[in-house]
């Protein structure tokens, strides 16, 4: 589906999708088994990202590998070092321009997909940016197209680290 590097991070990897967010769990790009996975869209997004909001899972693998370097936008230093990341679909090369990191759990409503009314999506990403732990000087508004990096976190029972930014062309 795409490319996805973050300069300066271990995050420089491929990006598929399967019919379920299960297979790339414990798969590599070529089908192959790894407990490492890969990175993977949901199953639910449109493989183009021209979804309001596309979630992409990660592993958080001790080793460093994957999604592990996420962990380090917890740190208001670091995310200003790497405010963006690279996006390289079939159609395009787009910049993803972080706006928030935040701890959660998995009941919360950081990969919803879909929104109900003209006022919910932009409610949600003020809830967002208001969750954040670092400051970003990007503010999404509700015609950007979203994109989620999410991975495990360890602070509770179920945790997740999810990175949120706008796709620019």
């Amino acid at each position: 589906m795409a490319w996805l590097t973050i300069d300066g991070t271990n995050i420089d990897y491929p990006v598929v999708k399967h019919s379920d967010n299960d297979y790339y769990l414990h798969h590599l790009f070529n089908g192959e088994w790894n407990s490492s996975g890969c990175l993977f869209m949901d199953c639910s997004n449109q493989a183009d990202f021209l979804d309001q909001h596309t979630i992409i899972y990660g592993h958080h693998m001790d080793n460093g590998s994957m999604f592990q370097n996420l962990m380090y936008y917890k740190d208001q230093s670091f995310y200003n070092e790497h405010p963006t990341a690279q996006l390289i679909t079939p159609d395009g090369a787009y910049t993803v321009e972080f706006f928030a990191g935040y701890v959660t759990g998995v009941d919360g409503d950081a990969w919803q997909p879909d929104f109900a009314s003209s006022e919910e999506f932009p409610e949600w990403l003020g809830n967002a940016k208001e969750k954040s732990l670092f400051e970003s000087e990007t503010t999404p508004t509700a015609g950007d197209r979203i994109v989620t990096l999410s991975t495990c976190s360890y602070e509770f029972y179920n945790a997740r680290f999810v990175v949120h930014g706008t796709i620019k062309e």
